[in-house]
């Protein structure tokens, strides 16, 4: 049986802020990449970290994706929706779009859809297909 993992795990795991919290997440992770414990979360759960990592600890939008690649290849860590977000992380650390729009982006793109809605933004990225919604017909 896998556990499903929240923000506060990853977080504590990355930040080391909290010592004795911080040892436990790193031997639970430890656990996990050994195969001894299955782990599992979603993507809104890494949305949540990657927004405590830009609001509260500041940290650069690099660093931020350089963690989140860390969280993508664990070992026996499964992410739904993983191979979108792994996309996702790579369109954030390239580009001004936050997670959720760069996450929003790598879903419609994979399924091969238009993506309605009417920020602009999405015109500038390479490959999207973004319509208003009086375009569909």
């Amino acid at each position: 049986m896998a556990h499903f993992l929240d923000a506060n795990i990853f977080l504590r795991f990355l930040t080391g802020d909290d010592r004795f919290k911080a040892a436990a997440c790193r031997d639970l992770i430890r656990k996990t990449v050994d195969g001894e414990v299955e782990l599992e979360t979603h993507p809104l759960i890494l949305a949540e970290v990657v927004w405590v990592l830009e609001s509260y600890y500041k940290l650069p939008r690099m660093q931020i994706a350089e963690k989140l690649d860390l969280i993508l290849n664990t070992p026996n860590l499964t992410i739904a929706d993983g191979n979108a977000f792994s996309e996702a992380v790579e369109l954030y650390s390239q580009s001004a779009l936050d997670l959720a729009d760069c996450f929003v982006v790598a879903l419609a793109t994979r399924a091969g859809s238009a993506l309605i809605s009417y920020d602009a933004g999405f015109d500038r990225l390479h490959g999207v297909v973004r319509k208003e919604p009086e375009d569909i017909r």
